[in-house]
């Protein structure tokens, strides 16, 4: 056992490379057993134990900078500086975050969550090494899911038109979540077919052989194969670019992997290493389910099943659902996403209507421009997203979404507070900025029946729209808590005014928590379902206001600029000054833990509610 003994990357170095083979196979067990225990990112992480192994080997860390792109591909690096005997906390509150963190090791230069990020913050680093005369190598370590990001390319072509030293490792293994699609991963994956290699080799090989030293000619043959391969796409278009090429190189062969980067050490300016790499390696049930193990829940190491499988719906697959039986009445409707097809829930509508999805890779900003063209000319497109990658086309919201008033859907997965992925996948921030931008309609559903609804509603109306909903399961509802007949713009009542004037106003899921609470605490307080974020049911909202002598507004999302801001401002400009409250979320980046474990954090679970409600009231 050898991995009991690795503490810190020193410890690497006194391995031979029989040695490290075998703690490359001994931490495949660890990441396979813990994995299974706590869920994460299993698939990207195996396949980089043994490049990972390799440049720890070589380099020397935290002087040489490592950049992990997105980051879900760190837990070897993890184990092995100091990180090892924490595993058993992965993703959990307290714990080890899934992605690099600065506040757990020295060796974590960068804190990312996000793909495509890695060149620039690289290049940035070499940059400043540079005018302080730093010592010490950056190299990014970068997928070719990734590449296909346009800040890696935009990033890519600046770096080739310096002499800044910088080393890009492109680790190829054709897969991001899910499959690769599009030209880059087509680009990263041409070489010269391997049967014309080898047939031209044999027959160049039956003539060579019959000449003196017809061995060693044949020797510098075999060497040349390898030359070849080098020398044709994608080799030769990074060299034209600038780049100092090597590769491809097989990701799981350490001689090779040594041999290369010990050479890429002896140089200088901008190098760039493609590895191919198998996504699962060592673990045959992810070897061949990849898009399951990118990111899995606690699994069964015999079976590669869950181990709590849930039969309960989510908002995800009512989407999927809701989208499906759309297209199938007009044959307008298209989906589109960027590379999240499964955990959007379009794994069934990409089957069904093959000429009318869109994955568009990791390129949130084309999604949106694109459907935008699509809508130019009466194609009504969805595009399904996480809350927190549309962050990544902001500006194509605003300036192709918002100015052009355009027919566009989209349709935000994972709003709200998200379990274990931690800050940098919270969805805590969409209300605040969508709701500034002009044009706008933003709905969001309490469960299925309100959802389905919203969705009917949103392909009548003719310019933008957003429907956001949770990662959780769809819960039952309650009498009243949706209306009958959901209209855009309308707010709905789920309690009126009795013998006191209490209101609370919120919207979405969290109002089936405060139902309960308000039942369990026997209040007599008007509660009202807002239902449509923009535009508000003004007309309905001043009119509980003007009657109420406390108003509490309540809201999974950040307070600032948020639906508790919007009610203030619409007090503001109609002259109405009451006692209100806001309880939303503060004013910071959130924690990794459970779902429900941040609602209980901020009091924004059932007795949480109690609490706020109680004290209020």
């Amino acid at each position: 056992m050898y991995l009991e003994d690795i503490n810190s990357p020193s410890d690497i170095k006194k391995l031979n490379i029989e040695e490290l083979k075998s703690l490359s196979s001994e931490i495949r067990e660890f990441l396979i057993n813990n994995v299974s225990n706590t869920g994460g990112h299993l698939g990207s992480n195996l396949g980089v134990v043994d490049l990972t192994l390799v440049l720890h080997y070589l380099f020397d860390s935290p002087k040489d900078a490592f950049i992990f792109d997105v980051g879900h591909q760190s837990y070897t690096h993890k184990i092995i500086t100091g990180r090892k005997d924490k595993f058993s906390t992965l993703r959990t509150y307290g714990g080890l975050s899934g992605f690099p963190k600065r506040n757990e090791s020295e060796h974590d230069i960068e804190e990312t969550g996000h793909a495509s990020t890695s060149l620039s913050f690289a290049y940035g680093l070499a940059v400043s090494k540079e005018i302080l005369g730093n010592r010490g190598d950056v190299i990014a370590i970068i997928g070719d899911g990734a590449m296909t990001g346009g800040m890696a390319l935009e990033a890519l072509n600046n770096i080739a038109h310096t002499n800044t030293d910088i080393i890009i490792v492109l680790n190829n293994n054709e897969m991001s979540i899910g499959k690769n699609i599009g030209a880059v991963s087509k680009f990263l994956n041409t070489t010269l077919n391997d049967s014309l290699v080898q047939e031209a080799s044999v027959k160049v090989r039956d003539i060579v052989s019959a000449l003196p030293f017809g061995d060693i000619a044949n020797e510098f043959i075999d060497r040349g194969k390898g030359a070849i391969r080098t020398f044709v796409a994608p080799g030769i278009a990074f060299r034209e670019m600038g780049f100092k090429y090597f590769g491809p190189v097989d990701g799981h062969n350490y001689d090779e992997l040594i041999s290369t980067f010990q050479k890429v050490k002896s140089i200088r300016g901008p190098r760039l290493v493609q590895v191919n790499t198998l996504k699962g390696k060592g673990y045959k049930i992810a070897e061949e389910n990849p898009a399951k193990f990118h990111g899995i829940a606690p699994f069964d190491v015999e079976t590669g099943e869950l181990k709590n499988k849930s039969s309960s719906k989510t908002f995800s697959n009512i989407a999927g659902e809701c989208i499906i039986d759309a297209a199938e009445e007009n044959k307008n409707i298209v989906a589109i996403t960027a590379a999240m097809e499964s955990g959007t829930g379009l794994t069934e509508y990409a089957k069904l209507f093959k000429d009318r999805f869109f994955d568009v890779g990791i390129a949130e900003q084309h999604a949106i421009t694109f459907a935008v063209g699509l809508s130019e000319n009466g194609i009504i497109p969805f595009v399904c997203l996480y809350s927190t990658f549309l962050q990544r086309g902001y500006d194509q919201v605003i300036h192709d979404i918002g100015i052009m008033n355009a027919n566009v859907k989209l349709m935000i997965d994972r709003a709200g507070l998200v379990p274990e992925d931690g800050d940098t996948h919270q969805g805590v921030f969409d209300v605040s900025f969508l709701r500034i931008v002009p044009n706008m309609t933003i709905m969001a559903p309490v469960g299925e029946k309100d959802f389905r609804s919203m969705v009917k509603k949103c392909i009548e109306y003719k310019g933008p729209t957003v429907i956001r909903y949770n990662k959780s399961a769809v819960r039952e509802l309650s009498d009243n808590l949706v209306s009958e007949n959901f209209d855009i713009g309308k707010a709905h009542i789920v309690r009126d005014f009795s013998n006191n004037n209490n209101l609370i106003i919120s919207y979405g899921p969290t109002l089936i928590d405060i139902a309960i609470a308000v039942d369990e605490l026997n209040l007599n307080a008007a509660i009202l379902n807002l239902s449509t974020l923009k535009p508000l049911d003004e007309e309905t909202i001043l009119k509980m206001i003007k009657k109420a002598d406390k108003v509490l507004i309540i809201e999974e999302g950040v307070k600032s600029g948020g639906i508790g801001s919007a009610l203030l401002e619409l007090m503001s400009d109609n002259d109405i000054y009451k006692n209100v409250k806001i309880h939303a979320l503060p004013d910071k980046f959130f924690e990794v833990a459970t779902r429900n474990e941040l609602l209980k954090l901020y009091k924004l679970d059932k007795d949480g509610l109690k609490d706020i409600i109680g004290n209020y009231f």
